[in-house]
């Protein structure tokens, strides 16, 4: 018979566990968490090995090959007595490559001048003139928003707007186009504000760290949990988008998988811990007075309507107030009277509750004016009178959704057990995963990063390592994300985890040249991109061949060009194309299309007769 415990017991045995847990927890805070040791069988992972590049191998076909992606994918195709597809028809191949660049079908006119076009670098004109073409900044900056996290709401229940935003997206759109450095791309957003003090474009990077779910329901989150999320959040995007790691999954626990422990986690998230989160002024003072200006002038417009709404509905107001306070006990009445100031603790919770009780929410005025034809109608016109006025407000002075650090201290990080920021273990200084650093770093980080005079620059730090030649992962991550939708598959099959349970390379070599390509011409993304789709690898046809399906029926070793599903923004945009409906207005706030009669007509209700 198993041993059976009462209520009590248990109760009892659960407090003395939670004491004891508090007790650890006040014990362990002013411990710092020892260095971490890795095995060598951890440091030898495939991923975290330097870039190492090695000449393109030798093949047979030679004259099938066009640039170096040719000879690696040959040579593979070779060994395993396969060999690659004839390439694609003229029609297909301008179809594929303006999807691919702009994410929208060519126009008719295109594909005939293409077609037509007998010179023998007319595909390569093509593609230049695409990656030219401002439309192919808004295709790619849609990859990267989508690994950001981008939104232009909160989201959770209230979902708030973000009204500012859209600079971020602007910025990454405007950043791809120009062909920014990947290398800068990526300081930019990790530490815009530390490297370029003053600089607006600068600021407005750093919303990559503000992309994520915010949850703000009126106020009634903990301040520490909330900013727990934030970090949360920004500490395994960071991981994920940059290095390819699945750090979320060392925020509770040592990762199970990967070389990851829980103080590696909280050791990147210290790098943002003294980081805010804020909506920084960049107006000019010109623009904040013109602002101003029509505020006042649409307030002193609303003025006499408010006023009026008032009239209607203070009678109801005071009616359904009385109604709540006729429902309260003569005891709760004596409470209400007891001043504020002189209320015990426990009178000042339970007046709390009262007087939420006999708040009037808008609801309950609608349906109690409802129920007077000639009260309801004249609330419903200044209604919409007083919509029809509000949205002549101009857009509120600029401002960037960005992170900022301007304390002069760098503020403690500790490890949360369990992810539980009540619960704090041992404290721990700043730094990039430990496997990362044990890997042959030609220049290891330091162990701390000690604050400056004015500020830490912590983020600084993290993204000067983060786009270092010897870093391992940035560059191979992104190397593999634009092989990702230009083949329709990554190098790297798992594109955000190149930890152990991610999947291997298919061609490491490969991936090894590209990325150390990218890092000594400059981290050119266009240049890479011309690369991959001027390939003949590339440009191979998509039918089948029942004899390499056979062989390779995954299409790893890539003797065809593999078929792929359209996205939903290309589909979208595509009818919107061939139909003439698609505004091809670039930049701003983003779109509020108008309200249906039919969601209006449940705002403005009539009044019933």
């Amino acid at each position: 018979m198993p041993r059976r415990f009462s209520l009590p017991y248990c109760l009892a045995f659960a407090t003395f566990v939670f004491s004891a847990a508090l007790f650890a927890d006040e014990k362990t805070k002013s411990q710092v968490a020892p260095p971490e040791t890795f095995t060598a069988d951890q440091g030898d992972h495939w991923a975290y090995q330097p870039i190492t590049r090695i000449d393109p191998p030798k093949v047979k076909n030679s004259s099938w090959t066009r640039n170096v992606i040719d000879r690696f994918i040959l040579s593979d195709l070779e060994t395993s007595e396969l060999s690659p597809s004839p390439e694609a028809d003229r029609l297909a191949l301008i179809r594929r490559l303006t999807f691919d660049l702009l994410g929208l079908p060519p126009e008719p006119q295109d594909v005939e001048r293409f077609v037509d076009d007998a010179r023998p670098d007319a595909y390569e004109r093509l593609v230049d003139r695409l990656l030219a073409d401002p439309r192919h900044g808004e295709r790619w900056a849609q990859h990267w928003l989508d690994l950001a996290h981008y939104a232009d709401s909160n989201g959770f229940e209230l979902d708030a707007e973000r009204p500012d935003a859209w600079r971020y997206r602007d910025w990454v759109v405007s950043a791809l186009n120009s062909d920014m450095p990947y290398k800068q791309f990526v300081e930019l957003q990790i530490a815009g504000d530390e490297l370029r003090p003053g600089d607006h474009s600068a600021l407005i990077a750093t919303g990559f760290g503000r992309c994520g779910p915010r949850e703000v329901v009126g106020g009634n989150i903990d301040p520490e949990v909330n900013r727990q999320s934030e970090l949360t959040e920004v500490t395994g995007t960071v991981g994920s988008v940059f290095l390819g790691l699945t750090m979320a999954c060392a925020r509770c626990h040592d990762h199970k998988f990967d070389a990851l422990p829980t103080t590696d986690y909280y050791r990147l998230q210290s790098f943002f811990a003294g980081a805010k989160f804020v909506e920084v002024p960049i107006a000019t003072k010109e623009q904040e007075a013109a602002f101003a200006k029509s505020e006042d002038a649409i307030k002193k417009e609303l003025a006499p309507l408010l006023k009026e709404m008032a009239a209607i509905e203070g009678p109801y107001r005071k009616r359904l107030k009385e109604a709540k306070e006729a429902m309260h006990t003569p005891a709760e009445r004596e409470i209400l009277a007891v001043p504020a100031a002189k209320r015990s603790p426990s009178q000042k919770k339970l007046a709390e509750g009262l007087e939420s009780s006999l708040r009037i929410i808008w609801e309950e005025v609608a349906e109690a004016v409802s129920k007077n034809p000639k009260d309801h109608a004249r609330r419903e016109e200044i209604r919409r009178q007083v919509d029809r006025i509000e949205r002549k407000t101009p857009p509120p002075p600029a401002k960037a959704m960005a992170l900022v650090d301007d304390s002069p201290n760098a503020p403690e990080t500790f490890v949360l057990r369990r992810g539980d920021v009540k619960i704090k273990g041992p404290k721990v200084a700043p730094r990039p995963p430990g496997v990362l650093l044990v890997s042959k770093p030609p220049k290891p980080f330091p162990e701390t990063i000690k604050p400056g005079p004015a500020t830490p620059k912590r983020r600084a730090a993290l993204a000067e390592w983060l786009t270092r030649a010897d870093n391992p992962l940035p560059a191979r991550v992104v190397v593999n994300r634009l092989w990702q939708h230009h083949f329709g598959k990554g190098i790297v099959g798992t594109p955000s985890d190149f930890g152990i349970r991610g999947e291997s390379p298919t061609h490491p070599e490969l991936l090894d040249h590209l990325a150390a390509e990218l890092v000594d011409h400059g981290w050119s993304l266009k240049k890479l991109h011309r690369t991959m789709v001027t390939s003949s690898t590339y440009r191979q046809s998509s039918k089948n061949r029942p004899e390499c399906m056979k062989l390779d029926p995954e299409n790893h070793l890539l003797w065809r060009s593999s078929r792929r599903r359209m996205d939903a923004e290309s589909l979208r945009d595509a009818l919107l194309v061939v139909s003439g409906e698609l505004n091809s207005k670039q930049g701003g706030p983003g779109v509020r299309p108008p309200i249906e009669k039919e969601v209006e007509d449940l705002i403005f209700t009539e009044a019933e007769v």
